[in-house]
């Protein structure tokens, strides 16, 4: 009987040390391909830029120099961002991505003005 215990209680064991790392769930995969969706503004500049990016229904005010990425999640609304060199000099490159796919892009080269993205979700 003592046997039987002792096998028992291993296999109890056992089981509870799979259920907690986990091993019994497909959620890996499934985060994995739902991540690889999310929407990613890239920005793309040899200069300080400044401007506006709104997701969610929330409004920020943004600026940066050269290169950021902006991940906006996997279902942001509608999306405009809004942005421009300081002091009109060096290019800008924005790109809206979903996964690796790109949505749309604009660039500006010194003075042209500025760059504008609007996207529903």
């Amino acid at each position: 009987m003592k046997k039987n215990a002792n096998i028992v209680g291993f296999i109890v064991l056992l089981i509870l040390v799979v259920f907690v790392s986990g091993c019994t769930t497909s959620n890996n995969i499934t985060s994995s391909n739902q991540s690889s969706k999310n929407v990613i503004i890239q920005i793309i500049s040899d200069s300080s830029w400044n401007g506006t990016l709104t997701y969610n229904g929330i409004e920020y005010n943004i600026t940066g120099t050269k290169n950021r990425n902006y991940n906006l999640g996997n279902n942001p609304g509608a999306v405009t961002i809004y942005l421009k060199t300081n002091n009109n000099t060096g290019n800008l490159t924005v790109q809206l991505l979903q996964g690796t796919n790109i949505i749309q892009t604009q660039n500006i080269s010194s003075n042209q003005g500025f760059v504008n993205i609007t996207h529903n979700f």
